[in-house]
């Protein structure tokens, strides 16, 4: 195989896969980090969170199709995703108030908060799968390349293939936009900069008047992405 075969092998096989899983990793990772650095325990319910948005995404997704409303040659997905992230926030508003305000007004241990996540992320796991079933979702609607490795061979002439999916794109696309919205909310909103404050220093942040349920009620909002 010669040189220029060898990249678009590589490319094809280890790069695209590799950057879009490294974006999906991106995204799970940016709301593990906040609730690390904001409300300072290892949320274990954080992927089932994920999990609970997907169901709505995928249930909203086929009310879409149902009725014939589609995003042409993107997934039908993108338009349902707007409304997961909003259903998404809810939930997690509500079990803020539910479960975790109590114990974050009693000032307990982190520990305690590791146990009270795992709980709802058995509730929340046991709901998911209740609901839509523990199998793969498949969605057969929009163009699933954006270029495929037969088009690539025939505009370059190469052995080599190259194919991007376009859920591929989509995934990378997302993680650097999001990475940028929350750069910019950090740095440059008021509620940015007091969760920054509050992760730095909470006593510090609560004697400059920072409040703590301002904080944490627009954080699981920002944390359904």
């Amino acid at each position: 195989m010669d040189f220029l075969n060898a990249i678009v092998a590589l490319t094809n096989f280890v790069l695209v896969p590799g950057i879009a899983y490294g974006a999906q990793l991106a995204l799970g990772a940016l709301g593990v980090t906040l609730i690390y650095g904001i409300l300072r325990f290892s949320n274990f319910a954080h992927g089932d969170t994920m999990a609970f948005g997907t169901m709505f995404v995928i249930l909203i997704t086929w009310g879409f199709q149902s009725v014939g409303i589609s995003a042409g040659p993107l997934p039908t997905a993108l338009l349902a995703l707007p409304f997961g992230i909003i259903l998404t926030g809810l939930v997690l508003l509500g079990t803020d108030r539910v479960v975790y305000r109590f114990y974050r007004r009693t000032r307990v241990k982190p520990v305690v908060f590791v146990m009270v996540s795992l709980g709802v992320m058995f509730i929340m796991n046991g709901l998911t799968r209740f609901i839509i079933g523990p199998g793969d979702q498949r969605f057969a609607d929009g163009e699933r390349f954006l270029i495929s490795a037969r088009n690539f061979k025939e505009m370059t002439g190469l052995k080599e293939g190259l194919a991007i999916k376009t859920t591929q794109g989509i995934t990378v696309i997302t993680a650097v936009v999001v990475v940028a919205l929350l750069f910019w909310f950090l740095n440059r909103t008021r509620t940015g900069k007091s969760m920054r404050a509050f992760s730095d220093n909470e006593d510090l942040a609560l004697l400059s008047g920072i409040n703590p349920e301002r904080v944490v009620c627009n954080f699981p909002n920002l944390k359904s992405f």
